[in-house]
């Protein structure tokens, strides 16, 4: 079984290569912990979909718990899900556009968008509805 979790955090004063950092680390060392995921970054909040073993991915998230491009973590969601979302990316991020806008949108999401304000209930959902669009840049 595949254990899931998603959580939400405020990136601390914004800086672009805190982005290349946190994707670099996954491409080193999500690959030998059997983790993959996806990164959304919007106005300065991070929302992040890590999947794998539960030890993996609770150690894991226990590391991002102390890294200090993160404040304000939200824990969303965790827990088993039946097949993973994201299986060949060691993590996935984002591009926005009018497509993306429009997922955000139909899940109930208000305007302006604000990542850190999803509903715990529906971060599975609307990250299972961002996985079938085409504007991800897998690394």
């Amino acid at each position: 079984m595949i254990y899931r979790l998603i959580y939400a955090s405020r990136a601390r004063a914004f800086r672009s290569e805190d982005v290349a950092g946190i994707l670099r680390q996954s491409r080193e060392n999500n690959p030998a912990a059997g983790v993959t995921g996806a990164l959304c970054l919007l106005d300065g909040v991070y929302m992040q979909y890590l999947e794998g073993s539960q030890a993996a991915v609770e150690h894991l998230y226990g590391r991002i718990l102390d890294d200090e491009r993160h404040r304000q973590l939200r824990l969303l969601d965790r827990g088993p899900t039946p097949a993973r979302v994201f299986p060949n990316w060691s993590m996935a991020l984002l591009d926005w556009d009018e497509r993306i806008r429009a997922v955000f949108l139909r899940h109930g999401m208000p305007l302006p968008l604000d990542l850190y304000a999803t509903p715990s209930d529906q971060a599975a959902e609307l990250f299972g509805a961002l996985a079938r669009t085409p504007s991800w840049v897998p690394l």
